[in-house]
């Protein structure tokens, strides 16, 4: 008997969800208040107040229907979701077993790739193991929220378009541009591992025309290599490629001024979706995957008179950061003032963190250039 219950339950929940999708969001709520009052779904909250007063919680079975499809949308439209997974070899590794735990403070470890040299032959190998080593951080989960409320039935009237479609839309996609510039600001933050363009070795000695190019890739795919521990490429089945994120003037420069840049822009053409690494890539250059993104930082305050205009570019390995998901997004419909307004909220528990080793970066290297700044 529950069970056929809480299967009509999802039925009627889908109708109300399919309504709303229709743009019949006045039927749609009809619909969830007549499911109230035959007890099959709990009361949608009313509140009253400003703009600033406190949105209590919705109700819970329908934000559990609306939350598989706002993850899988913005997994899609954030710049990050190709580069971001659970597995250990991803740029960016998602924690997602988080929900069921307690407490906001998480504990997690990366494990390092072994680097010994093994045992040859019949060489006693018991007692001669190598040690697995990790490092360890944490990071605090946070609440990031956002809302819209609709001004009421009558100024929905006034407009060709459902205001609630979009703005569930525009929520969606603040939360996606959001989620992107938390983790370019987490990684760009206190940075450990920098290439200069030119032979400078600092951002006061940048000259102009210290452009990004295709050699400082090289470079740094070298001191990757180099670097204690490794910084290691993402293996995928056509090989291991870094990633590279520049801004658009750096890429303007490398078009410009790199006469290498057209044959790797050619290789990207030619590889084509066959991985999500090379998703969007703008070229493909000596083992390394080159995107172009307007959230990579910027500065105006390089070189020695502090007036040259730089960017952050950044070259990264598996691991580069962590992705800590406390609850995945969700929506939030809510009724008020007589269900004569309805608002939408948005929200996420998660948060950002850079891997580091003994206080060093351990999967991101800044490519600090001198930049044109096109308008």
């Amino acid at each position: 008997m529950m069970q056929r219950w809480l299967l009509r339950k999802r039925r009627l929940l889908r109708i109300i969800w399919a309504l709303d999708d229709l743009g019949a969001s006045a039927l749609a709520l009809w619909v969830y208040n007549w499911g109230h009052r035959i007890g099959m779904l709990p009361a949608l909250p009313v509140i009253a107040g400003g703009v600033d007063t406190a949105v209590a919680s919705g109700a819970a079975e329908a934000v559990e229907l609306w939350e598989k499809d706002i993850w899988v949308e913005h997994l899609e439209k954030i710049f990050w979701g190709p580069y971001t997974s659970e597995k250990d070899d991803a740029i960016i590794v998602r924690l997602m077993n988080l929900e069921k735990e307690k407490g906001e403070l998480v504990n997690y470890s990366l494990l390092r790739q072994l680097t010994g040299d093994g045992v040859l032959d019949d060489n006693r190998q018991e007692d001669n193991e190598e040690e697995m080593r990790w490092f360890s951080d944490d990071v605090t989960l946070r609440q990031f929220r956002n809302a819209v409320r609709l001004q009421g039935k009558l100024s929905e009237k006034r407009t060709a378009f459902d205001q609630g479609e979009k703005a569930k839309g525009l929520l969606r996609d603040w939360l996606a541009a959001f989620s992107d510039n938390r983790i370019f600001t987490t990684l760009a933050t206190s940075p450990t591992r920098a290439i200069y363009g030119g032979d400078a070795t600092s951002t006061a000695l940048i000259d102009s025309g210290d452009y990004l190019t295709l050699s400082m890739l090289t470079r740094a795919k070298t001191v990757a290599r180099k670097a204690t521990p490794q910084i290691i490429a993402p293996m995928i089945k056509e090989g291991d490629y870094f990633l590279a994120v520049i801004t658009p003037d750096s890429a303007y420069d490398l078009k410009t001024y790199d006469p290498g840049y057209h044959e790797a822009h050619r290789e990207a053409m030619q590889r084509g979706p066959t991985n999500p690494l090379f998703t969007g890539a703008d070229f493909i250059y000596d083992g390394v995957v080159g995107r172009v993104s307007t959230r990579v930082p910027l500065a105006t305050d390089w070189g020695s008179g502090a007036n040259l205009n730089g960017s952050e570019n950044m070259f990264m390995g598996i691991r580069a950061g962590v992705l800590a998901m406390g609850r995945k997004p969700e929506m939030v419909v809510q009724a008020f003032d007589y269900e004569n307004k309805i608002g939408f909220a948005i929200r996420v528990i998660m948060e950002v963190a850079k891997s580091t080793f003994d206080g060093t970066d351990h999967g991101v290297i800044f490519l600090r250039t001198h930049r044109s700044n096109i308008s």
